[in-house]
């Protein structure tokens, strides 16, 4: 709703009590005031001490929620700098006794467990601290000191002896890999937090429990098979002796466990594609990787990184120009190069997101890249039957016999497949499809993207043609753009008709087809957020007949404007709108009461299905309690205001304002008139529009929309419209009120659109609201909704336990200088209004950031970066300088936030 005084309104004028100025003489403006008093520091040195104090409270509190954890923090400093460990690690004669070496742990059996104290070097101090803060709080804060400490040193002693079993079984299969295990030092409580971390987990809500479980085995899994190193296998043991300890702590704690959900699952198989898409690159940008699977560093990114004695051996006189050629070419793989040898692990996190979607087109995406590198790994398999090991593969297969040699570079290679297998079978997840001509909208992009890359390439190419070796050509430039777009594995057993030699050709060369790629990936991206729209006209007739019979709701005519889709049940609908993958509704399900809970139940689980978060915005207290029941959680984010016309009497001391701006009213001959939008002469209407649009105009950032209408909802045949105007037929001010409906009758009406003329009357809003409520008394309503202002509350505090809270909190007041929805919202409460808390309820606490966000575009859609930093540096000096008498009701609308 949008409700506007005038310009130069002010809640003085507006019937308020004006406080007049201080006299005094003028000052000059160059005369310095005067220094304060020393008594002006007092509220300083409170300020401090509150803060001071805050801190200690919370410092206190996470040492009682956590003491073990902290004394071992400080004592892993303590012992490092005592015993000069810092920042190389215990000295030599006593890092064999305190470290755990898989090829001295014989002769110093304590080391399994001494090493829990110290680090090898100061990045693992580092790590260890950061994973005793991230990590070991939160868990000790779930099991308990005594427990955490028991799992601490469990798991870490469980993880060093299973990386000891590990190895030595691996000595047969991968003998590099189990030998670097002998070259390895550990140490630090890193591995025992993991440990204790995921035993703590079984005492976790499903949600949570699944995700951390995911993670903490995931991730490890991932560094074994594709790095090897001796710390990310004892972390993958650590993090399954965990899984094994939890339910034996917490056995009197532990929670059924309960299936995926659609959604859920959809984030399980994206994480699986996300990890093996990281995990050969990982291999290939890691100088000591041994793992398993470390060999697909080499078959699908080709990354070798020649050095220069290598460059000069193959270019000396007398050698091929093809391995010179190829020498420079892995030589200059820069930062570019890179980049691009690693384009199918981009191309696979960018179709994971669409994964974690539930998008076919992500399904069918993956699995193409998936059968293309299985390809190239056949493809360089055959090259290296044909010519044998060399750069970086050759090292992996010293001394193996031609068996092994196969079952080391066959096994690995099929790992595409086994992920393309994982997807076949799990298909039914992703069947989601983007709104139609999304795709054909993506190729005419990435085709203009694609023209214009190859215009820069041959144009740049040609000014700095002496900076390749032979000199570029247009001919050379365009049968060598191809390949520009091509990862290096591909590229490099292809001759090269030249290569750049100075800065300007490398930067062009190397960086051409990243620049193309990147616009591919963010078009995917945004297209797997973009939606099948279902609010077409004859879903909105269809929710218009049932909300005129059950739509009791104040907001629920607001469901019915454009921009909004609707999910339909039994005998209910609800209103609602995707943004950002959150699907916010507006207010509850409309129907019979009777159906109101499977309505509930059926929206949630119709969101997860596709992929959405479900958000219900501003629900009353009985719908919040029924979520409740459904697991959601609630937050406070409104109090619409609303008056019971049954009892409604403006007498009273606390209705003087009220009383004096009607009597102004008739001394000044303006009154309050219905009138309809269809049939009201051309003047009236020329001045409601430009009523509308002098607010418009006076506002810094657009008009705002989702809950706040505007002049297009007054053609809403169902919509009133009243207006303040005087004997001359001048419109002062303008409303439109929404009906609100009970048993196929309107019981009562909801305010909405509210402007006025920046000269009119200044008291012609309280006119306008309180003649309204006394005819629509009259005419035998029971209800009249001045809803709420957007971003504020009655008591104008926000709750300081959640971040979303703060978050609207803060939108509120950066706005308020423009909109004044506060002001608004205490202008409101003049006319003695009963206050309705409106609820936000959501299920997972991680998503708050993106429904913020989606609160945000669904109120400002239209407002621009550039707008927000401008409102970001000029409302707080606006408001500090802003008399506080001014803050009439200038905002935008009146509805809930």
């Amino acid at each position: 709703m949008s409700e506007e005084p005038h310009d130069g309104a002010t809640l003085a004028e507006a019937g308020a009590p004006q406080r007049p100025p201080a006299p005094g003489p003028a000052r000059s403006p160059d005369v310095q005031p005067a220094r304060p008093p020393a008594d002006s520091a007092r509220p300083r040195r409170a300020l401090l001490r509150a803060r001071t104090a805050s801190a200690r409270s919370r410092a206190a509190s996470l040492g009682r929620r956590a003491p073990l954890t902290l004394s071992v923090l400080a004592g892993l400093w303590l012992l490092a700098l005592g015993t000069g460990s810092l920042p190389d690690g215990p000295p030599e004669a006593l890092a064999p006794s305190v470290l755990f070496d898989p090829a001295t742990v014989g002769q110093n059996p304590l080391s399994l467990l001494l090493s829990l104290a110290w680090a090898p070097d100061l990045p693992a101090y580092a790590g260890a601290s950061l994973a005793l803060l991230v990590l070991g709080i939160p868990a000790e804060a779930r099991l308990g000191s005594r427990r955490f400490g028991a799992a601490v040193a469990g798991t870490h002693l469980v993880a060093l002896l299973g990386a000891l079993i590990i190895g030595a079984a691996a000595a047969p299969l991968f003998p590099r890999w189990a030998a670097d295990f002998g070259t390895t030092e550990l140490g630090g409580p890193a591995v025992g937090v993991l440990g204790a971390m995921m035993a703590a987990t079984a005492g976790l809500g499903p949600l949570w429990r699944r995700r951390l479980r995911i993670v903490g085995v995931l991730l490890p899994l991932t560094l074994v098979l594709y790095n090897g190193a001796l710390m990310s296998v004892a972390l993958l043991v650590a993090a399954g002796a965990g899984l094994a300890a939890g339910p034996l702590l917490l056995r009197h704690h532990v929670r059924r466990p309960a299936a995926p959900s659609i959604r859920e699952s959809r984030v399980l198989v994206a994480l699986v594609c996300a990890a093996a898409a990281v995990g050969p690159a990982l291999a290939a940008l890691s100088p000591h990787a041994t793992g398993p699977f470390a060999v697909l560093g080499f078959l699908f990114t080709g990354v070798e990184g020649a050095t220069p004695d290598a460059v000069r051996a193959a270019c000396e006189p007398g050698g091929v120009v093809r391995q010179c050629a190829e020498a420079q070419l892995q030589a200059r793989a820069g930062v570019g190069g890179v980049v691009m040898s690693c384009l199918p692990t981009v191309l696979l996190l960018v179709l994971a997101d669409g994964l974690r979607r539930g998008r076919r087109f992500a399904w069918a995406g993956t699995i193409v890249v998936q059968v293309g590198l299985a390809l190239l790994s056949v493809h360089t398999f055959l090259a290296f039957l044909r010519h044998g090991a060399d750069g970086e593969l050759a090292p992996l297969l010293t001394g193996a016999n031609p068996e092994r040699i196969i079952a080391d570079l066959v096994v690995p290679a099929l790992q595409p497949v086994v992920i393309v297998i994982l997807l076949v079978l799990v298909r039914r997840l992703f069947t989601l499809r983007a709104a139609p001509g999304t795709y054909r909208s993506i190729g005419l992009r990435v085709l203009v993207a694609l023209i214009l890359a190859a215009a820069l390439y041959v144009g740049i190419g040609l000014a700095v043609a002496d900076q390749f070796s032979p000199a570029a050509t247009l001919p050379l430039l365009l049968a060598d753009f191809p390949q520009r777009l091509l990862p290096i594995a591909v590229t490099l057993r292809i001759y090269p008709a030249f290569l750049p030699s100075d800065s300007a050709a490398i930067i062009l060369y190397e960086w051409i087809g990243i620049a193309f790629w990147a616009v591919v990936a963010v078009l995917l991206l945004r297209s797997f957020r973009s939606v099948r729209r279902t609010g077409d006209d004859d879903d909105r007739e269809r929710a218009r007949a049932i909300a005129s019979v059950h739509g009791s709701g104040s907001m629920t005519w607001m469901g019915l404007w454009p921009g909004n889709s609707y999910w339909f049940g039994d005998a209910s609908y609800v209103p609602y709108r995707v943004i950002s993958g959150v699907a916010l509704t507006l207010a509850g399900p409309v129907g019979p009461p009777a159906d109101t809970v499977r309505a509930l139940r059926g929206f949630a689980d119709h969101c997860h299905a596709q992929g959405w978060t479900p958000c219900f915005y501003s629900v009353t207290a009985p719908l919040a309690d029924a979520l409740g029941t459904a697991g959601f959680r609630r937050l406070q984010v409104a109090e619409e205001t609303v008056l019971d016309l049954g009892s409604l009497a403006f007498t009273g001391k606390k209705f003087q304002d009220i009383r004096t701006a009607l009597n102004q009213a008739r001394k000044n001959g303006v009154h309050n008139e219905w009138v309809d939008t269809r049939r009201t002469p051309l003047v009236i209407l020329d001045q409601i529009r430009s009523i509308s649009e002098e607010w418009v105009a006076d506002k810094s950032l657009p008009e705002m929309g989702f809950t706040l209408g505007g002049i297009d909802e007054l053609r809403d045949p169902d919509v009133r419209c009243s207006v303040i105007i005087d004997d001359e037929r001048t419109v002062h001010a303008v409303a439109s009120w929404l009906p609100i409906h009970q048993d196929g009758e309107v019981t009562g009406w909801t305010l909405d659109f509210m402007r006025r003329r920046g000269s009119g009357f200044k008291h012609s809003i309280e006119v306008l609201i309180a003649q309204a409520a006394l005819d629509l008394q009259k005419e035998g309503y029971t209800e009249l909704s001045l809803s709420g202002a957007p971003l504020a509350s009655a008591s104008g505090k926000e709750a300081d336990e959640e971040p979303l809270s703060r978050v609207l909190g803060f939108i509120g007041r950066v706005l308020e200088p423009v909109y004044g929805f506060r002001s608004l919202f205490a202008f409101k409460s003049k006319f003695g209004p009963r206050y309705v808390p409106l609820y936000l309820c959501y299920e997972d606490p991680a998503t708050l950031p993106a429904i913020g966000q989606a609160i945000t575009r669904a109120y400002a859609p239209d407002v621009r970066a550039a707008d927000l930093w401008r409102l970001l540096t000029t409302a707080p000096h606006r408001g500090r300088g802003a008399d506080r008498s001014s803050a009439a009701p200038r905002a935008a609308a009146g509805k809930t936030p």
